[in-house]
């Protein structure tokens, strides 16, 4: 069987349920293993209870061959109104599909969305090893957030 195009390869979908939400589990797992079949058997568990739980503020993508992004809306501001961004997260794809363009077209499905949905940005946390990737589609540093660590 010969080997799919670039854009046959890649269908990007929403993840609306618990088949898809299985996809994710899935590569939640391949990205870190869990120690036993229960370990993950309960990870699939919990995932679906969190979705249950917290999904309606949340959106997450698949793409076929785990972005998810959650929605903050910002307290009005004297003459500005609100305004809502997105917090990607979680975009991992298999070793054996990187680098055909899996990533790129998560990425702009997300942005198409967001600027669909009104928001003002996008923002993420990305590994020391995807910054070059991020930065091809626009995204630059942020370096005026800071962090305490609770635990």
């Amino acid at each position: 069987m010969s080997e799919p195009s670039r854009s046959e390869a890649v269908a990007v979908e929403l993840v609306t349920d618990d088949a898809a939400l299985d996809d994710v589990v899935a590569l939640r797992l391949a990205w870190k293993p869990a120690s036993s079949d229960a370990a993950a058997d309960a990870l699939a568990d919990d995932e679906r209870r969190w979705w249950r739980t917290n999904g309606a503020g949340r959106r997450a993508w698949i793409a076929r061959r785990v972005a998810n992004a959650a929605i903050f809306e910002r307290m009005p501001v004297p003459g500005r109104g609100s305004a809502r961004w997105a917090y990607v997260a979680n975009v991992f794809v298999l070793p054996e599909h990187r680098r055909q363009g899996v990533a790129a077209a998560l990425m702009q499905e997300i942005v198409r969305w967001a600027r669909e949905e009104g928001m003002v940005r996008i923002v993420l946390a990305p590994s020391e090893m995807s910054v070059p990737f991020y930065a091809s589609l626009g995204f630059r540093p942020a370096d005026d957030l800071m962090r305490l660590d609770l635990a």
